[in-house]
């Protein structure tokens, strides 16, 4: 048995019901994972994650799956987001860890100012939804692409990414929404 078995459990136990997934070769080109889409259980948030990744990202101390958690209405970006970084991952053969800057040089989200991710621990989910394990032991990261603006980004270049969890959690800010308000503006 596959020692990532409990994916799909893992993933419906804190995520909400999978309600589907485009296939490997969806849009006419062949990619190295799937999309998934869960519904929340609150009725107002979607995650849309990959499902094959884990078998190229390199050198990563665990291997890694890739997900975006927004606000329903705002599904096409998240499917944009983790399919633009995770497209980067595989043609680079290349991994992300907690804290790295997946950035672009102009807005990567059309109509919003953000232009690009960090990726973290998911902000709204218990730390058990990071790791999956089997039979105790960790064999699956779930890294939790964060829509960031560059603003936001130097914040973090400049001060570190506590700097700007600081200001997300003055500023009350949703990071479901990426309509917010950008935490990066104004006085460093």
């Amino acid at each position: 048995m596959s020692r990532f078995k409990g994916f799909p459990a893992h993933v419906e136990k804190h995520v909400g019901r999978v309600r589907g997934a485009d296939s490997r070769s969806a849009g006419g080109r062949e990619r190295a994972y799937n999309l998934v889409y869960c519904d929340h259980a609150d009725g107002t948030h979607v995650t849309v994650l990959t499902s094959g990744l884990r078998e190229h990202t390199a050198g990563a101390p665990l291997p890694q799956e890739l997900l975006c958690t927004l606000r329903q209405d705002q599904e096409v970006y998240a499917k944009h987001l983790v399919g633009v970084v995770a497209e980067l991952l595989t043609e680079s053969q290349a991994r992300v860890g907690y804290g790295a800057l997946i950035m672009n040089d102009r807005i990567l989200l059309p109509d919003t100012a953000i232009a690009g991710a960090m990726a973290a621990p998911h902000p709204y989910l218990d730390d058990e939804f990071d790791v999956l394990l089997d039979e105790g032991v960790p064999v699956l990261q779930l890294i939790t692409l964060v829509p960031i603006t560059r603003a936001e980004s130097q914040l973090v270049a400049r001060f570190g990414r506590d700097a700007l969890y600081d200001r997300w959690e003055a500023q009350g800010t949703d990071l479901a929404d990426i309509y917010r308000d950008d935490a990066g503006s104004g006085q460093f």
